[in-house]
């Protein structure tokens, strides 16, 4: 049983109520004054798909985020005090994305819009120790920004000047708080947020200078080398391309210069986000991305990359290859190398990392067949810890989650790739570790140069008998996968959404289908299935030196 420190409870109390003293003080209310904007210089363009669905769900006065769900029967007012003991509802509420949602509604989505709006304002328009917090402010100011019309249109010109004018006084607040924001990743959008709501409102040039100050800072200590952002995780880096577009837009509307690093990163950026791009337009999922909005990342694509930028099958700093033969695409977590360690620990979130590393994403065509079960941050905090475990992913794992947590989180690994006229191979050597006990983990992929044939290998070398009872090979599929027995009792035929016929061979005597779950398109949890291998199926001698040999192939129609 946790006992909770009261002494650091007291202090924490003490320190929110002194920052409430202060944001509320006449002092810092009038660092806040300055020109009050009559019209926007700039307007942002958000490139991502709105739901209408949504949108009218919000009309009616009922949201969910996760499982959080909230319903107040037609009085949109009352949202806002719903919410707060609601922490998901609360942070969606506050910054303002379902904005894009009521935007294609018109005029009844409009008319929400503002009555959302107002109602925030008269809660929240001076200053709110929860509301104003840096990473909750950039994105409401963003998507103020870019949905300004809606909100704004149609209404008096008291109106018009109350929003403005609380925009402003938020971007002057977001310049003085914006690098207190938590992670690394909250840390960059803030300074995404802060120079796009700068560059767009008049007046507000010194903001516009802080806030390009922090982002040529933030890039340079989050971007690596290969254009990967440390979290190693797609949907931010589509995130970070997006933003970094609008910031390269508004520049030049506005007839800034536009700083060196800006389009640097950009061509940089974009390069490696290329890389997740599957055959049907949306991301592969990894390390906690989904499969995202795919008129987003045609849009983010547009950018065109440098003729200096690292091609988009290799990433080495951010630890991923890409296998590509005809309709076939692979592409595997090889692992963060040696060179890109440095700056893992600015993205904040150490104690969150996937144990994905050796994992895998295979598709053909417009299908997916092996994936990751993706990412449940959006729902609760066991769903979450779930995913991030080794069994969430398509590699070898623990049967049962005790001797997964055995398992050495952070494994050191090192990749090699050949390439020829029969095909391309790639080795993934992990260093692992079972109850203290280090053990040799080499993973040989080899995608023949027609398609249509993934043969893997997998093999320990030094582990324990003790681990052996328990591990466990997964390979997850995508639910648009249809898995049966065959006939033979050795394999596993795998009819696929395009059309096509795969089958899964291996040298172990025992094939299983289970159940599994697929998070990765952002919503709740969908039911799909596993292959699993357990390698005390295998005949070995000994437990110091043995191979799993696997394969998909495509069947010949």
């Amino acid at each position: 049983m946790s006992v909770t420190d009261p002494s650091a409870s007291t202090k924490r109390n003490v320190v929110r109520k002194l920052k409430q003293a202060w944001g509320e003080s006449p002092f810092y209310q009038a660092s806040l004054r300055g020109p009050a904007p009559d019209r926007l210089a700039f307007k942002p363009s958000d490139k991502r798909t709105p739901d209408p669905s949504l949108g009218e769900a919000i009309v009616r006065g009922r949201i969910a985020v996760a499982d959080e769900v909230l319903d107040c029967e037609g009085e949109p007012d009352r949202l806002w005090d719903l919410a707060a003991p609601k922490p998901a509802l609360h942070a969606y509420l506050n910054e303002f994305s379902w904005l894009r949602h009521l935007s294609a509604l018109g005029d009844e989505g409009r008319d929400t819009a503002r009555a959302l709006t107002k109602s925030w304002l008269e809660r929240y328009e001076r200053w709110s120790i929860d509301t104003w917090t840096p990473f909750t402010t950039a994105e409401r100011l963003t998507y103020l920004c870019c949905y300004s019309d809606l909100v704004i249109k149609g209404g008096d010109t008291l109106w018009r000047s109350r929003v403005l004018a609380s925009m402003a006084r938020q971007t002057r607040h977001l310049a003085k708080v914006a690098e207190r924001a938590g992670t690394g990743y909250e840390r960059l959008m803030t300074a995404f947020g802060l120079t796009i709501a700068a560059l767009s409102l008049p007046g507000c040039d010194a903001p516009a200078t802080r806030g390009l100050e922090l982002l040529r800072r933030e890039m340079r200590l989050q971007l690596r080398p290969d254009g990967g952002h440390v979290s190693r995780n797609a949907s931010h880096q589509l995130a970070l391309v997006m933003r970094l577009r609008m910031v390269e837009d508004a520049l030049c509307a506005r007839n800034h210069p536009e700083p060196g690093f800006i389009a640097h990163a950009l061509g940089r950026a974009v390069s490696f986000l290329d890389l997740f791009r599957c055959g049907d337009g949306g991301l592969a999922v990894f390390n906690g991305s989904y499969e995202d909005d795919r008129r987003a990342l045609v849009a983010a694509l547009n950018a065109s990359a440098p003729a200096d930028s690292p091609p988009t099958g290799f990433a080495r700093y951010s630890g991923y290859q890409r296998l590509e033969s005809g309709r076939v695409a692979m592409i595997a977590d090889v692992g963060v190398t040696r060179d890109g360690q440095s700056n893992e620990r600015r993205d904040g979130d150490g104690d969150k990392r996937f144990q994905g590393v050796g994992s895998f994403h295979l598709s053909s065509g417009r299908s997916r067949i092996v994936v990751n079960c993706g990412s449940a941050a959006h729902l609760t905090s066991a769903w979450a810890s779930a995913m991030r475990g080794a069994g969430a992913h398509s590699v070898v794992s623990g049967r049962s989650d005790l001797s997964e947590a055995r398992i050495l989180a952070s494994p050191t690994s090192s990749s090699k790739r050949y390439e020829n006229a029969e095909g391309q191979l790639l080795e993934i050597e992990r260093l692992d570790a079972f109850e203290g006990r280090r053990f040799r983990h080499l993973r040989r992929f080899f995608l023949a140069s027609a398609g249509g044939d993934l043969r893997g290998q997998d093999r320990l070398q030094g582990c324990s008998p003790h681990f052996l009872t328990d591990a466990v090979l997964r390979f997850h599929l995508h639910p648009s996968v249809k898995a049966s027995r065959a006939r033979d009792g050795c394999s596993i035929l795998l009819a696929i959404e395009n059309g096509e016929s795969w089958r899964f061979r291996s040298n172990c005597s025992e094939l299983m289908l289970d159940r599994s779950v697929y998070c990765g398109r952002g919503g709740q949890p969908v039911a799909t299935e596993q292959i699993v291998v357990p390698l005390t199926s295998l005949d070995f001698a000994t437990a110091d030196d043995i191979t799993l040999k696997w394969a998909f192939v495509r069947s010949k129609t």
